[in-house]
């Protein structure tokens, strides 16, 4: 079961359990945002440009994903997905994480079939996970 899920809007509380097994993991985990602030020593300002350059990075590695679809660049594809997988957990963005970590697997067997379909799930994920850490960044 998933601890620490975030946001309290989406009606969990920190230290709370989803009784779904299948629901999978957050889309902000508490937990690991509270671990980059403290690996940071809590330098607001740090974290806020590391978040920034996220924010800016994240669309332009979402158009190469797109990009290499249509030129059927799996390498390229993978290249970006384990980018954004590791800079999503970064930020505990655990779920968009998990679906970067699914395509990366996509581009490193070299088929692409279905990945349309997953990349525009990842962003509409993405557009439920930018506004979360944007709070994060302005209750810091």
């Amino acid at each position: 079961m998933w601890r620490n899920l975030w946001p309290p809007s989406a009606g969990l509380r920190r230290g709370t359990e989803v009784d779904d097994p299948l629901a999978g993991p957050p889309s902000l985990d508490r937990t690991a945002w509270e671990e980059l602030v403290r690996t940071t020593g809590g330098d607001k300002d740090f974290v806020a440009d590391l978040l920034q350059t996220f924010f800016d990075d994240t669309p332009k590695e979402l158009e190469v994903m797109r990009q290499s679809i249509l030129q059927n660049g799996a390498e390229e594809f993978r290249r970006a997905a384990h980018s954004l997988k590791s800079n999503c957990a970064t930020f505990g963005a655990a779920r968009l994480s998990g679906m970067f970590r699914e395509m990366e697997e996509m581009g490193k067997s070299g088929d692409l079939e279905g990945a349309e379909e997953r990349l525009a799930r990842a962003e509409e994920e993405y557009g439920r996970v930018r506004p979360l850490l944007e709070a994060e960044r302005a209750r810091m």
